[in-house]
């Protein structure tokens, strides 16, 4: 529990962002909240990517400080800040370039004018995005978590601040809530940047530290290319999801799936952190060849975090308009919340389904063999594709139910996977012993 909490509110903090900026976009209409819905994943792309840097620097510089080298470990960090500065001007022209036809692949040419101007200034800004993510990685391979979940926390709530002001104060409508969302992580960054220069971390940087090394940073991005794939390739399919409900409900049932999804994977985040938590915890058991701490670990996980889950079905079913209110407050939206009420009200049970993947995971991952949850997560998105797709031949309920079944079956899959391998995995601790 104790792990998990700090992982919680960090997870917790990064979801919130998305769920103001629909709160406020709401205000202006669900061709607004469509156009958040079809942009987030590309936001998501770049977040990932600058996260899935920030992995790898994590794990080479904590590395370089186990093994008592304080100076490659500066090194390091310097690197990461030259990837990530590198990897962001690099993206930035393709992004603007490109920003029209990915828009349209992804059927947003209903609501094409709104996406672009939210869209616009993320792809500007793409280097800021990527550097945030990668010196909170910094921060963590030092043991500093604390400073980098403070570094989201200043994000979410100058967001917060930010969003109404720039929307509404200053009159610039959906491209205010980018431009917020950017100030925000720009207030973030230099907050983590004041971290490091000020000597606040075990690592401090000078201008004698700063050069090219392409060894480091060679191990950097092989340690961390992995998670920038898997951020790539899961935030690239949650578009294809949205394409699929477009086709199905229009950019109506966009806004209505949208809005009710996001307040549903708000509610797994206790799952998600204790999957997060349990990796530690059971890598030292796995280390220690102890069986018996490994699957303890493992069956409280799987009780704590499925059971808060359900506790927060409870709470979404007791409470959906209250909940709802937030994006359908204004004479705009207030047609949709019936819909959004009746999808909510079946759609939230795929929450337990879907909270075993990350615990699974977790487990995958602390028995060395995180490429089997990486491939989990492409085949269970596959199927929820294909589900969709058969959905989208009838009607937005249908989509709520396609999505409960291929998380069913995406479940079962995990599930079955992850028993074969704790059987192999306690064989191997046997024989070892």
């Amino acid at each position: 529990i104790a792990m998990a909490v700090p992982i919680m509110i960090a997870l917790f903090v990064a979801e919130i962002n998305t769920v103001v900026d629909r709160a406020w976009c709401s205000g202006m209409g669900s061709d607004s909240l469509a156009a958040v819905a079809v942009v987030r994943p590309i936001y998501n792309v770049l977040v990932g990517l600058g996260t899935g840097l920030g992995v790898g620097a994590s794990a080479v510089i904590s590395r370089y400080i186990g093994a008592g080298k304080k100076e490659d470990a500066t090194s390091g960090c310097v690197q990461t800040l030259i990837l990530a500065g590198a990897i962001g001007l690099v993206l930035t022209p393709i992004m603007l370039l490109s920003q029209p036809y990915i828009l349209s692949a992804l059927g947003a040419d209903n609501v094409i004018d709104q996406s672009s101007a939210y869209m616009y200034i993320y792809s500007i800004f793409v280097v800021l995005i990527i550097l945030n993510g990668a010196i909170g990685g910094i921060l963590n391979g030092q043991g500093a978590s604390t400073l980098s979940t403070a570094m989201m926390v200043t994000l979410a709530v100058s967001n917060i601040i930010l969003d109404p002001i720039f929307i509404y104060v200053f009159g610039l409508g959906i491209m205010g809530a980018s431009i917020a969302t950017m100030l925000a992580t720009t207030i973030s960054l230099l907050l983590g940047i004041y971290f490091i220069l000020g000597r606040r971390t075990y690592l401090g940087i000078s201008k004698k530290d700063i050069g090219w090394n392409p060894v480091q940073s060679r191990a950097i991005m092989t340690a961390g290319f992995p998670q920038m794939l898997e951020f790539l390739v899961l935030y690239g399919m949650d578009a294809v999801l949205n394409f699929m409900v477009i086709l199905c409900a229009g950019t109506d049932g966009l806004t209505i799936f949208s809005t009710v999804d996001g307040l549903i994977i708000l509610m797994t985040v206790p799952a998600m952190a204790v999957g997060s938590a349990l990796v530690p915890v059971a890598s030292s058991a796995y280390g220690q060849k102890d069986i018996r701490r490994l699957n303890k670990s493992f069956k409280y996980a799987l009780i704590m975090g499925i059971g808060l889950v359900t506790l927060l079905i409870g709470v979404l079913e007791l409470f959906p308009e209250q909940l709802l209110y937030i994006f359908t407050y204004s004479d705009n939206m207030e047609a949709y919340r019936p819909d959004m009420v009746y999808l909510l009200s079946f759609m939230c049970l795929y929450m337990p389904l879907f909270s075993f993947n990350p615990i699974c995971s977790g487990y995958l991952q602390a028995v060395k063999h995180p490429n089997y949850s990486v491939v989990m997560a492409v085949v269970r998105n596959l199927i929820l594709i294909t589900f969709f797709w058969i959905a989208s031949f009838y009607d937005l309920n249908a989509i709520g139910i396609a999505l409960i079944a291929g998380h069913f079956v995406g479940m079962s899959i995990m599930c079955t996977l992850t028993y074969v391998t704790s059987r192999k995995a306690k064989r191997e601790i046997s024989l070892s012993a």
